[in-house]
């Protein structure tokens, strides 16, 4: 039966705090994160209880069916929301007693699986569309990294705070497997990644960049996938077709592996590779650091911010490049060795006990009822112009377009890719003349110098922004990656411009006469086209 708050007003005592999650899985970065807090929950004194949909038979022991959560909650009980995947749990959470709060994991880009798994794709902005329908029913936000908090910030959440990632480190100590660590402790040079057979981890390129190390470098080396695998989907047959392609020896998919092999696979390890396109945390960055293996990463999503500094982060996807930086890790002893210093150095600010007392100390304010009450700001621009390239390419044609639009219509801001990392829970924000430029964080990392033609990546928080404003969105080049993904759910209020010898997708063609096309050598043209109608309140539709 459930109980009743004490108290007419202001926050009951707290006496419980759950967690709820779509699928709580073994060995999975969330479950593990999941059955960790609970641990330090009921330390802290709290009862504490995991709910979920689905779970591996190895948690039966750990969790309990969803929809008991709403017989067990009551108004004095918190529930923490973990939230990275498509889990149709907002009705039940909107149902539910008590407070809530959302901890958010980053929800993988549907972009990132097209081409291979349109169910997945799918998912993917379902989840992200629960997102934003979870935002009405909690009252605080977290994330694991700043790159995540941001996008929080950007769908409009309140109390947006970034956590430590809570790490058992304990748990990574499970003595090698012998027989695993003979096999390849022979002298070849081990590169490993662990991880999901999934295609934002892109062990495709993993293995391209092996190749060309294994040719170029190392004749003597061998590739380590540690991860699980099904062969019958379409990235696991893809996966195959390019081990065959490649032709590169000892190229070793070993699937899900015990706790005893993985530990066997680090310690035979000489360095660790990924190149995964999205990662809201990266758990085995760290679990490779703290095995003492140097790690070499593309920097793409929070994947430098997990890295704090440490390792080797690359800015390209050249597998050519990448290689040179796996052999000169092997070449030079000394460079080996200041990396993997840096690398403990790193782990050092991640220590358990303060991130535990971390942690503890950014869920007080929750857990008392002492969060500061919010007021939605007033808005005062009424058109947001969206320009991914405008602080990367200013000399571009839709940059220059972008201020001079701006320039003209006193109630616009700028919406843009940052070109550096951003270590806040809010895009950047700076002044230029008479307008601000709002910028946010890139999924990965902006085209080099000497790539600048390059298209420009997307921006998952630069997306919610538009998705959740109420001004006039006006994208300054209808073909970018950020007008492609974010058209489909504003193309009733929205503009765009594209260069007229440009191909437009069809989201940006059904705008009709609201796609001003424009040549890059005669802007003004197109300057006057938008300027009027944009002038006059509330217009969103040519006249």
């Amino acid at each position: 039966m459930r109980r009743k708050s004490r108290r007419a007003s202001g926050p009951s005592p707290v006496r419980a705090v759950h967690q709820l999650l779509p699928r709580l899985a073994w060995g999975d970065a969330v479950g593990n994160q999941v059955r960790y807090l609970q641990a330090l929950l009921r330390g802290w004194g709290y009862a504490s209880e995991i709910y979920a949909d689905q779970w591996d038979a190895e948690c039966r022991e750990q969790v309990r069916p969803a929809e008991s959560w709403l017989r067990e909650a009551d108004e004095d009980s918190v529930l923490l929301i973990h939230h990275s995947f498509e889990s149709r749990q907002v009705p039940l959470i909107a149902r539910g007693p008590g407070r809530k709060a959302l901890v958010y994991h980053n929800v993988t880009p549907a972009s990132l699986f097209e081409g291979f798994d349109r169910k997945v794709s799918a998912a993917c902005e379902a989840a992200r569309e629960e997102l934003l329908a979870l935002r009405p029913h909690v009252e605080a936000a977290y994330a694991y990294s700043h790159f995540s908090a941001e996008e929080l910030t950007a769908g409009g959440f309140s109390h947006v705070a970034v956590l430590p990632f809570a790490l058992d480190w304990n748990a990574f100590h499970a003595p090698p497997d012998p027989t695993f660590q003979a096999e390849f402790d022979d002298g070849c040079a081990n590169i490993l990644f662990v991880g999901r057979a999934v295609p934002s981890k892109r062990i495709d390129d993993v293995m391209r960049v092996f190749a060309a190390y294994q040719r170029l470098y190392q004749p003597r080396s061998r590739l380590l996938i540690a991860g699980y695998l099904n062969r019958e989907t379409p990235y696991g047959t893809y996966l195959h077709g390019v081990k065959e392609l490649l032709g590169a020896e000892r190229v070793h998919l070993l699937g899900r592996v015990s706790a005893s092999q993985l530990s066997a696979c680090y310690a035979v390890a000489t360095a660790y590779l990924s190149m995964s396109r999205h990662e809201g945390f990266g758990v085995p960055l760290l679990e490779a650091m703290e095995r003492g293996v140097p790690v070499v990463a593309y920097g793409a999503a929070a994947v430098p911010e997990t890295m704090g500094g440490a390792g080797l982060a690359t800015r390209t996807r050249d597998p050519l490049e990448v290689a040179q930086l796996l052999a000169v890790l092997e070449r030079k002893p000394e460079l080996r060795q200041k990396v993997i210093a840096g690398q403990r150095a790193r782990l050092a600010a991640l220590g358990q006990e303060a991130v535990a007392q971390q942690i503890r100390e950014g869920l007080r304010p929750l857990l008392e009822g002492s969060l500061a009450p919010t007021t939605e700001p007033p808005l005062s621009e009424r058109v947001d112009l969206v320009c991914p390239g405008y602080v990367s390419h200013p000399r571009a044609p839709s940059s220059l377009l972008t201020r001079r639009l701006a320039e003209e219509l006193p109630e616009a801001r700028v919406l843009a890719l940052s070109s550096t990392t951003l270590h806040t829970v809010s895009p950047r924000v700076q002044q230029e003349k008479g307008f601000s430029v709002w910028s946010f964080s890139p999924d990965q990392p902006l085209p080099v110098a000497a790539s600048a033609d390059a298209p420009l990546p997307g921006s998952s928080s630069l997306e919610l922004a538009v998705r959740t404003t109420r001004a006039t969105p006006v994208f300054l080049d209808a073909t970018t990656l950020v007008a492609r993904s974010a058209l489909p759910h504003v193309q009733q209020r929205a503009w765009a411009v594209h260069e007229a010898s440009a191909p437009v997708s069809p989201e940006a063609r059904a705008l009709e006469e609201r796609l001003i096309p424009y040549d890059a050598g005669k802007l003004e043209a197109a300057l006057h086209r938008l300027v009027e109608p944009l002038r006059r309140p509330g217009v969103t539709h040519a006249r």
